[in-house]
Parts: structure tokens; sequence; C-alpha cells
């Protein structure tokens, strides 16, 4: 009875074994086969990430001249408010 249960053991332990060394043998084939793929992949992931970058500055370039924009318009908003009186108009609220 007791070899038997240590018979089951090793067949069980090898089974296992075997399986998890042919995983490990895949993974790697999978991995030399892949390999010139996953570095065109990382290629391209820089090539966006520097994109991404430059259209970041470039926004932030635009923000700047709109910015500009805007101060001017406040600018002479707030100008003809002074000339002519300041005429306001005041809302009331619908629901009290």
């Amino acid at each position: 009875m007791l070899f038997e249960g240590i018979k089951l053991m090793i067949v069980g332990m090898t089974t296992v074994m075997l399986f998890l060394s042919l995983m490990i043998f895949f993974i790697n084939l999978v991995a030399k086969f892949t390999r010139d793929i996953a570095a065109q992949e990382l290629a391209d992931l820089e090539k966006e990430r520097k994109l991404a970058a430059l259209n970041r500055n470039k926004a932030k370039e635009k923000s700047a001249d709109n910015a500009d924009e805007d101060i001017a318009v406040i600018a002479a908003a707030v100008n003809e408010n002074r000339n002519f009186g300041g005429v306001t108009i005041c809302l009331k609220p619908i629901f009290e």
C-alpha cells in the first residue's frame, strides 16, 4: 500500500515536471519567433511617445498664443465698459 502511494506520487510529480518543462520550452520558442516583431513594436511605441510630446509642445504654444488673444479681448471689453458707462445686465433667477 505504501509502495503504491509512493509510485503514484512519483508519477504525478513527473507529469507536472514534464508539463512545466514543455511549457517553458514553448514560451521560449514563441519568444524567439516574435523577437523581431517585439523590437519593431517597441520602436513604434517610442515614435508615438515622441510624436505625442511634440504635439503637447505645439498645443502649449497654441494655448500661449490664444491666451494673448484672450487678454486682448478682455482688455478691449474693459476699455469699452469704462468708456460707455458700464451698462450691466442683471438676470433674475427663474426659481427662487
